[in-house]
């Protein structure tokens, strides 16, 4: 099998409840009883940076930095006591409900369900990036329409009268099929998009359900090693710069602990640095924190570069698609979505 293990370029880029808070008060609680300090005695620069604590909900993909940076002590190195944990079960809307539940104070997710989040003015917001569609990256992409073997369609303008399967309506995946078919000039109402489970899609192309179908991940990569043709290169082409996965934590949250957000952004900076320098740091993360299988995370994945800010361009690009399908209000802005420290 080739291996496909693209050049990897230097970039830049969890809920806490307010129990975390309790820290600084039992402290300072304990002073007023304590012996009086010397008020003339200047004080000690050198002191260590008292840690803040956190509860900080990790995802299922694009899931190194934060690993990387508990591991490498970033976190610590910034200010931070983290207790790493997993999102569980149920999606992006089930992570975004236990953020506000007081489960996670900072949490990954998906950019399209934080947007739908917001739109329905769920109190949660935008804190730091994960990954963005780089429309610059020279690598291989892990995301695009692809077809069977067989398929005589080669390009976005032959799915005219076709089928394309998607994982849900209004995803990220759709948004970019919808848009790629207007920039080609494919009228909307002449292509049927199908909605298929994730691990279903590829199957649904090879039995003739679908003609075509937009995936990423191991579910493309190993349908590519089976015969299936990449069309297309996906979000980076019709969505340039459009944020993808992300982190979010609660408006409460970032409007009481401005602090805690700076130090998890830079710490998760340098272990998104860290990642993008060391590859094999990276796939070692793979192997002992998925059930991937080990050839795929050797051989096959591409490691796409990450980054923890945002291109203000990707929002609009974002926004724009979402508006336009009806999937959120109008009036809806960037600065709605993303807390002012990560704009």
């Amino acid at each position: 099998m080739e291996r496909r293990r693209p050049l990897r370029t230097l970039r830049g880029a969890a809920l806490v409840t307010t129990a975390a808070l309790m820290v600084s008060a039992a402290l300072s609680g304990c002073s007023s009883s304590a012996p009086a300090a010397n008020d003339s005695a200047a004080p000690d620069s050198n002191a260590p940076e008292e840690l803040i604590s956190v509860v900080v909900a990790r995802g299922a993909v694009n899931l190194e930095s934060a690993i990387i940076a508990q591991e490498q002590g970033f976190f610590e190195q910034e200010g931070l006591d983290v207790d790493l944990q997993v999102t569980g079960g149920g999606g992006g809307a089930a992570t975004n409900s236990a953020l506000i539940a007081g489960e996670f104070d900072i949490a990954a997710t998906d950019a399209v369900t934080a947007i739908r989040a917001i739109n329905e003015n769920m109190p949660i917001v935008v804190v730091a990036g994960t990954k963005s569609a780089k429309p610059d990256y020279e690598g291989e992409v892990s995301d695009g329409l692809i077809v069977p073997p067989g398929s005589t369609i080669t390009s976005w303008k032959d799915l005219e009268g076709k089928k394309v399967g998607v994982p849900e309506l209004g995803g990220l995946p759709y948004l970019t099929v919808v848009t790629a078919l207007e920039e080609n000039g494919v009228p909307l109402d002449s292509v049927e998009i199908v909605p298929v489970p994730m691990d279903a899609l590829v199957a649904a192309a090879e039995n003739g359900q679908v003609d075509a179908v937009f995936t990423f991940s191991i579910f493309m990569l190993s349908a590519l090693d089976n015969g299936f043709t990449r069309v297309g290169t996906g979000v980076r082409e019709f969505l340039p710069y459009a944020p993808q996965s992300l982190w979010v934590s609660t408006v409460e949250f970032a409007e009481k602990n401005p602090e805690a957000l700076k130090r998890f952004r830079a710490a998760l900076e340098l272990g998104t640095e860290y990642g993008n320098e060391n590859p094999d740091a990276v796939r070692k993360v793979y192997h002992e924190n998925t059930e991937l299988p080990a050839p795929f995370i050797d051989n096959v994945m591409i490691l796409e570069p990450l980054d923890v800010n945002f291109n203000p361009k990707g929002w609009d690009v974002l926004l724009k698609g979402m508006q336009q399908t009806g999937e959120v209000r109008d009036d809806l802005t960037v600065e709605d979505i993303v807390w002012e420290g990560a704009r």
